[in-house]
């Protein structure tokens, strides 16, 4: 046998593995929801102020979950679900804004997120159960707190805001902000190539030069955790193409001038709950503010949080935004589905 047919062997083997890799579906039969609600104010209180204690432990300074509450149980509690890469730090100004307006406020840290000498290679670790596992914990301990649950999640937290929107019936309201359901870019037919790869193939960090002002932040990415988020989208995704959304109002905020994440792919999501008869609304920052796909964190270079904050916090009190530069976005019908659906 020559070398060249040794070779050509060896390279077809090796795109069949790959093609194997990209192609088989993932499983998120482990994903479900095991909902634990805290009845009460003191034990939710104690439980979130233990685990505020172990991240103090173990987190740079401002990495450490946030809990502002007014000492007894709110006719609303918010909770806010920071970014991939990011830390409760993110959402620190418009905790205080809601807190001040009367709501008792928690913001858990993302597993993995805002560790002492951490880099972005640490969040490889993160898996989709951890986060699904944080949603239901944080949802869990926000029962407790007060009498109607409101939920706004970023990016990666967006999608944990997709998640306890498909799976948690005792929140009332949850406004998902650009959440990563599908990479901006990426063609439609190789969404699922590209998550079933970054899960399953050996992980891939990028790391960006360390900012010695805010150290509770990764700078940079990884592979590895992009696929456990997108699964975790996926696990939503299946299941909004059976059922009805479980919480009751849901509230989509895009950014027009996002390069991260899909749109198309959140707004599909949408008209799937809305076919199913969820409460659905949509909305979009224009594209001429010109804002990042982190619409939210202060420490952002370009920023308009004259803009934003305004339109979350309407949305959290269950009004529509009024700035001109924040529009209603029609909700598109249900698309045909298959089992791996994007």
């Amino acid at each position: 046998m020559s070398r060249i047919t040794i070779v050509l062997g060896l390279v077809g083997v090796i795109l069949l593995v790959l093609g194997g890799l990209a192609y088989l579906p993932v499983s998120t039969s482990a994903l479900a929801s095991h909902p634990r609600p805290i009845r009460d104010y003191a034990t939710a209180d104690s439980v979130a102020s233990r685990r505020k204690r172990a991240d103090d432990a173990v987190t740079a300074p401002g990495g450490s979950s946030l809990l502002l509450l007014h000492g007894f149980r709110t006719p609303r509690v918010v909770v806010l679900l920071h970014g991939f890469t990011n830390s409760p730090t993110q959402f620190a100004s418009l905790a205080q804004q809601l807190y001040s307006q009367g709501d008792n406020v928690y913001v858990p840290r993302l597993p993995h997120h805002g560790e002492r000498g951490s880099r972005a290679a640490t969040l490889a670790h993160m898996s989709a159960e951890e986060v699904s596992g944080a949603a239901d914990s944080a949802i869990d301990v926000a029962a407790g707190l007060g009498d109607s649950i409101v939920v706004i999640g970023l990016s990666a937290g967006g999608t944990m805001g997709c998640w306890i929107t498909q799976f948690r019936a005792d929140v009332q309201r949850v406004i998902i902000v650009a959440p990563v359901i599908a990479l901006a870019g990426v063609p439609r037919l190789l969404d699922a190539p590209v998550r079933n790869l970054a899960v399953r193939l050996p992980n891939v960090t990028h790391a960006d030069t360390v900012d010695s002002t805010a150290v509770d932040r990764e700078e940079g990415w990884t592979s590895r955790a992009v696929g456990q988020i997108l699964r975790l989208g996926l696990s939503v995704r299946r299941a909004a193409a059976r059922l009805s959304p479980t919480a009751r109002e849901v509230r989509f905020l895009l950014n027009a001038h996002d390069h991260t994440i899909s749109n198309a792919a959140a707004l599909e999501l949408a008209g799937m709950w809305s076919r199913h008869g969820g409460n659905v609304q949509a909305y979009e920052l224009a594209d001429s503010l010109g804002l990042p796909h982190d619409v939210i964190d202060p420490r952002q270079r370009v920023r308009r949080l004259d803009v934003v904050y305004p339109a979350l916090v309407a949305l959290a009190k269950g009004s529509s935004p009024t700035a001109e530069t924040v529009r209603a976005l029609p909700i598109p019908g249900a698309s045909v589905v298959t089992d791996d659906p994007r």
